[in-house]
């Protein structure tokens, strides 16, 4: 027993010690709120104003000033047209035509015209950007011309490798294929233009139709064609054969081997670089961008060299498009190498062994791809969401610990741990949006596993940009601080290697006497003068070290600093990547802002929506991952944030993220919550009934969800535990008021929650019904169908009374009126009046599936089609209408395939389930009328003139007395409620609106069965009242109203929409016409004012009597007196059907 105590007690405390933990974690994790909630935001980029290039580029060395010059300008400006495309010009294309839907006529050109603006901005910066590139191809060209060597202009910077010139000259290749990938995966730019471009062809055939001038209708339907073609037609090819073809014929650059060759070089040291980085943790968030533009240089320079091109370069590329056959460069945009290259490169180079099996592979070599991506997803992800747990938790401690960063450790763990959490968003980033999209375009589905793989990807991107967001006031405190602390660095290395060129060039002049400033071969030997412009690259690079928050800035150190590294061969080499590194540091740090923007951007997604709902169905299974929802949200919203900055309508997407969380996540939430909670009462009162094992079914614990922020939408929150609690209190309300004998249960379930999962629910105010009330009709509502089979409905007094069957044992009869449902409506409050509606919805919806089994019966039918080919026949018209005999031959028809033991045949049978339906539309409207009569007698004695508000407002009261009246006039006006705008009736009829589909054809000549129904209903009634005067056995069946069947009659025909057809049967005047003609004529044939007057008469009528029997003559008296009668009950369901069909009018 001693063991055993210390087991359980050891057991406590480890449960005890979980559970603290968990709350810990909870707190750390679950307080989350990716969402940058801030008034003001701080956006940590680069400056891209600044000093003027002129201001910055100034040496004594007039060759170097300007060769940097027009390079930096070109660079600049490339650069600059790069964050233009990414901020504004990719968005809006990538998701043009996603809000424009409409499929009226003309909503595509109009949509396409509210766009020209930033169309003709887009063709004009296209030209511009062409431009650059031109002018740096060129500059570059004459650079490494064999002339300028010749004239000794630039035979020093001539063995410069300016490999920013040729990254630059990609990147603005890059963006002109980017465009080409968007515009052709993008239908809806290209469809638009062409429907543009046919409207004004028709404009310009008659100007005059349409009050515009010929001239500007030519002026714009030129621009159109201009952007048609330029966009349609491939910017990068047009670009290719149009901006270089020419050039390359007529200043015959294939003779330029040194051109070529620096080409090459600059190609392939730009290649190797990026891919010894892509795929790992020091992939930068612009590499794979970088590769697109390069394989842009690489097809300019294979139709420049033609086929004496480097082997080496070929292999590279051949290596790259093989490796890496899809690349995801921005967003969604896809970039297919291999399909590229064969499409844009020289044939020789299509035609090459290299290329030849890459280009024959390439389906293999994407499901390859796909395949290794696929092992990474399941083999790394453990490793990846280790690393970057780590990375959150040591980055969270570094900023809050170190406010001030005062030390120089301090500032390189800062730094370290900052650009690590760049880079390990963007590998992951890269990951997710390459693996996604290479399932789609290889129609591949993705495992369950795969799924929720990804999807803590995206929960651990989120995570990543929230702890950015949190300790943005820290990351942009500290910006300063690193860049100042990283330039006194690079200052200082750059010092050193002045000093090495100033005592290496001044000994070299000793030893030849030369003068520094003479550039003239004869006085000055080469290595003199590339010790010069080294030096005077050094002076600018320091120069633009100042200036280096600035684009300008950065621009200029990178090409002066690629002077220094390329005519210094003593510079140490760990030197020069020890100082690139640095610049690469201060360049991600004054940039991080909008990398962090990109690394952590899932707009990706936007194209992926079908993995939304199953994504937050897992997040849902695992109740413990409930603090991830937010960061999965986040991670969707990112669809809409991109619509939003393409100036696109982001509300259905945003609705359509609203819609799946209520329907994944909020829902069942509040099904299995209700659910915990009955089985909780169930198994306490009930022992045995709920047999739960959570050894087998595992245990669900959903309060998680309902401590969790309210998550943040674009321009809404949903708030879990609130819509739960607004749920229960209407299931509870509901249900208790259906079953007022259960209302305890739900009081204790409602405490239940309050326990367990921290509800706010409002009290069970329902008590049970008072005897001075009488009948409750919450206790009629919740036995309906017994209800409306016990008793018979009065129409005009609005009164429900008792059949005498129902009470063999009682002297008196109940009946329910309006009084009654006034009572309970006062007692229950109004909401009972829409729980009647849905009762009696439920309860019509029986009955109607019993009228549907009717009417298809055979036999039935078979006398239906009989009608409706005399219906047909006759084409029955007023003077007509229906003939009576008809309808009392289908009476006796049906009666003679059976009656039940009552007597009842089937013909009354479906007049009693009519009745009864009509009997349940009684009811509801009789409880409407109740609540208006609770509603007014509750306002009757207010002031129906102005408002309290208002009266205290003339009374110059406080403002505490103006407000005490609006919430009193808030008080009154929730009396007012919509009783009166309700029209239950129509709700009742339109929600059955599918009787009429053609699953039904067998209810559509139920009209015809009207006339036999009411001849039974006449007949039936006729009897119940003959029963009123007796005593016994048949005095149980009598009644004297039965206005249900006129209603029920009237309701269905406004159903199934034969209210026409009934009418032109003309059915009340048919029978009218009938029993009128046979009531005179058994008064002709009993009639003494026929005979005469006087004796002669008498002796006429003795004769009539006398030709008649005793019998007979009882008879014909009788059959007067039941033609009366009948006559009489046929017009008062006429009366009553056409009242009741009052109520179906505004249907």
């Amino acid at each position: 027993m001693e063991d055993g105590a210390i087991a359980y007690e050891q057991q406590e405390r480890l449960r005890r010690f979980v559970d603290e933990w968990r709350d810990q974690v909870w707190k750390l994790g679950g307080a989350a709120s990716p969402c940058n909630a801030d008034p003001i935001g701080l956006a940590l980029t680069l400056c891209e104003s600044g000093v003027s290039l002129p201001k910055m580029i100034v040496s004594d060395n007039a060759t170097v000033n300007k060769v940097l010059m027009p390079l930096a300008f070109d660079c600049v400006e490339i650069s600059r047209f790069r964050r233009e495309a990414l901020e504004k010009i990719y968005p809006r294309l990538l998701v043009f035509g996603d809000s424009d839907k409409a499929s009226l006529e003309g909503s595509v050109q109009l949509a396409f015209a509210r766009w020209y603006g930033f169309f003709h901005e887009l063709k004009t910066s296209i030209v511009g950007l062409r431009g650059l590139l031109g002018n740096l191809f060129r500059q570059l060209q004459a650079l490494y011309s064999p002339l300028s060597r010749k004239k000794q202009t630039f035979s020093t910077l001539s063995s410069v490798h300016f490999h920013t010139a040729i990254s630059s000259l990609g990147e603005g290749f890059g963006i002109l294929m980017i465009l080409d990938e968007i515009v052709s995966h993008n239908g809806a730019i290209g469809h638009s233009l062409s429907l543009f471009t046919r409207m004004l062809q028709s404009v310009r055939a008659e100007p005059d139709s349409f009050d515009v001038e010929a001239n500007q209708i030519e002026s714009l339907h030129r621009a159109v064609s201009e952007m048609d073609d330029l966009l349609v037609t491939g910017l990068f090819q047009r670009c290719i054969h149009e901006d270089f073809s020419l050039q390359l014929e007529k200043e015959e650059l294939k003779d330029n081997a040194l051109f070529l060759e620096e080409v090459s070089f600059g190609l392939r040291t730009a290649i190797v670089k990026v891919l010894n980085a892509i795929e790992t943790s020091k992939e930068q968030p612009d590499d794979r961008e970088k590769l697109v533009g390069l394989l842009g240089v690489f097809v300019l320079y294979s139709w420049i060299s033609g086929e004496a091109s480097d082997k080496k370069t070929l292999k590279m590329i051949s290596k790259l498009a093989a490796n890496f056959p899809v690349l995801h460069p921005v967003s969604n945009v896809r970039f297919l190498s291999i399909e590229f290259l064969s499409a844009h490169s020289p044939s020789w180079f299509r035609a090459s062994t290299l290329f030849r099996d890459v280009r024959r592979d390439a389906a293999i070599l994407k499901r390859s791809y796909l395949t290794r991506l696929d092992e990474a997803l399941i083999k790394d992800s453990h490793e990846t969401h280790r690393s970057i747990c780590d990375w959150l938790v040591s980055f969270s401690t570094l900023a809050a610990s170190s406010p001030n960063l005062s030390s120089q450790s301090l500032l390189d763990r800062h730094l370290q741990q900052a650009t690590l959490g760049i880079l390990l968003a963007n590998k992951l980033q890269k990951f997710l949006r390459s693996a996604i999209d290479l399932h789609v375009l290889l129609e591949v589905p993705i495992s369950k596993e795969q799924v929720r793989q990804l999807r803590y990807g995206m929960e651990l991107l989120k995570a990543i940009e929230y702890m950015f967001n949190k300790l943005r006031q820290e990351v942009a405190l500290s910006v300063g601080q690193i860049v100042g602390h990283l330039m006194s660095v690079v200052r200082e290395r750059l010092l050193q290697f002045k000093s090495w060129l100033a005592e290496d060039l001044n000994s070299k002049l000793k030893t030849s006497n030369g003068n520094m400033f003479n550039r003239s071969p004869s006085k000055t030997r080469e290595p003199e003068l590339k010790l010069m412009d080294a030096l005077c690259a050094l002076n600018i690079t320091m120069k633009a070290l100042d200036f280096l928050p600035t684009v300008q800035g950065l621009f200029t150190f990178r090409l002066a600093f690629d002077v220094v590294t390329c005519l210094q061969s003593k510079l140490q080499e760990e030197r020069i990547k020890e100082i690139e590194d640095y610049i690469a540091l201060i360049e991600l740090t004054l940039n991080r802002g909008s990398l962090i923007q990109m690394a952590t951007d899932c707009s990706f997604l936007f194209w992926n929506k079908e993995m939304m709902a199953t994504c937050f169905s897992m997040v849902y299974s695992q109740a413990g991952e409930a603090r991830h929802l937010q960061y999965l949200v986040s991670a969707f919203l990112d669809g809409a944030k991109l619509l939003q900055c393409g100036c696109a309508d982001a509300s259905l997407y945003e609705k359509s993220i609203r819609d799946c969380l209520l329907t994944e996540v909020v829902e069942p939430i509040c099904h299995d919550i209700e659910t915990d909670l009955r089985l909780h009462v169930h198994s306490a009162h009930l022992k045995g009934a709920v047999n739960v094992n959570p050894t087998k079914t595992g245990v669900r614990d959903p309060s998680w969800f309902l401590k969790i922020k309210p998550l943040r939408l674009l321009s809404s929150f949903i708030h879990i535990k609130s819509r739960v609690e607004v749920y229960l209190n209407a299931a509870f309300y509901d249900h208790a008021a259906v079953a007022l004998h259960n209302w305890k249960t739900y009081n204790e379930m409602k405490n239940i929650a309050e326990l367990k999962y921290g509800l706010s629910l409002d009290a069970i105010h329902l008590p049970g019904q008072t005897l001075e009330q009488g009948v409750d009709v919450l206790e009629i509502m919740r036995n309906i169908h017994i209800f409306v089979a016990c008793y018979t409905y009065n129409l005009n007094t609005q009164v429900f009374v008792e059949r005498p069957s129902n009470a063999r044992n009682r002297k008196n009869l109940n009946t329910v009126n309006v009084k009654h449902a006034a009572n309970s409506i006062r007692t229950h409050g109004i909401g009972i009046m829409s729980t009647t509606v849905n009762f009696a919805y439920q309860f019509l919806a029986q009955k109607f599936l019993v009228f549907s089994q009717f009417l298809f019966d055979d036999h039935i039918k078979s006398r239906m089609v009989k009608e409706q080919r005399f219906y047909k026949e006759k084409k029955l018209q007023a003077e007509s209408g229906y003939p009576v005999e008809r309808a009392e031959k289908l009476n006796k028809d049906i009666r003679k395939l059976g009656v039940t033991d009552d007597g009842f045949s089937f013909l009354d049978q479906f007049r009693r389930l009519i009745a009864e339906m009509g009997n349940a539309l009684g009811f509801v409207r009789m409880v409407r009328l109740g609540g208006l009569n609770y509603c007014t007698t509750a306002c009757g004695s207010l002031p129906m003139t102005k408002g309290f508000e208002e009266a205290a407002k003339t009374f110059f009261l406080p403002k505490a007395g103006i407000d005490a009246g609006l919430i009193l006039d808030k008080a009154l006006e929730s009396q007012n409620l919509s009783v009166n705008e309700t029209d239950y009736f129509a709700i009742l009829t339109n929600i059955f609106s599918e009787l009429k589909g053609n699953d039904n054809i067998h209810l559509r000549d139920f009209f015809l069965l009207v006339p036999a129904l009411t001849i039974n209903a006449a007949d039936a009634i006729l009897q119940s009242k003959e029963k009123l005067h007796k005593r016994g056995r048949d005095a149980v069946n009598a009644t004297f109203t039965d206005d249900g069947f006129a209603l029920g009659i009237a309701y269905i025909l406004k159903v199934l929409d034969q209210d026409k057809q009934f009418d032109s049967l003309h059915w009340f005047q048919s029978a009218r016409q009938h029993f009128v003609a046979e009531r005179a004529r058994l008064e002709e044939s009993l009639d003494m004012d026929s005979t005469g007057s006087g004796m002669n008469g008498l002796q006429a009528w003795s004769q009539k009597l006398a030709s008649l029997s005793k019998e007979e003559a009882q008879n014909m008296q009788m059959m007067m007196k039941k033609i009366t009668a009948i006559l009489m009950e046929v017009e008062l369901i006429e009366f009553t059907f056409t009242g009741a069909r009052v109520f179906f009018q505004g249907s």
